[in-house]
């Protein structure tokens, strides 16, 4: 009788060990999937060649934005200046005339 506890026991400690392992193996597939995940990730994360072209880009765009907006800042200062109101109502009296043949 005691031989056959001896064996019962036994089995009982396989199957613990055998699940154990089936537990470790488990997680080592988690662990290797993660890893898997954090490996690719990393190729299609951005690298500093991809960050230095986009810093150029950003400059250039800022650069002209910067332009433009000083463009239209003298622009919008010209226009709304009395000397160009009173210049450009000059102008057109003058033509008004010339087509009017007011002037000859």
């Amino acid at each position: 009788m005691t031989q056959t506890s001896d064996i019962h026991t036994l089995a009982i400690k396989v199957g613990e060990i055998s699940g154990q392992l089936r537990e470790l193996i488990h997680k080592q597939n988690n662990m290797e999937q993660k890893l898997d995940g954090l490996v690719d990730r990393g190729f299609r994360s951005a690298t500093t060649e991809d960050i230095d072209r986009l810093a150029k880009r950003i400059d250039a765009l800022e650069a002209k934005n910067d332009r433009d907006d000083g463009a239209r800042g003298v622009f919008a200062a010209i226009l709304q200046s009395r000397f160009a109101a009173w210049a450009a109502a000059a102008v057109a009296v003058a033509y008004a005339a010339i087509k009017g043949d007011v002037l000859k």
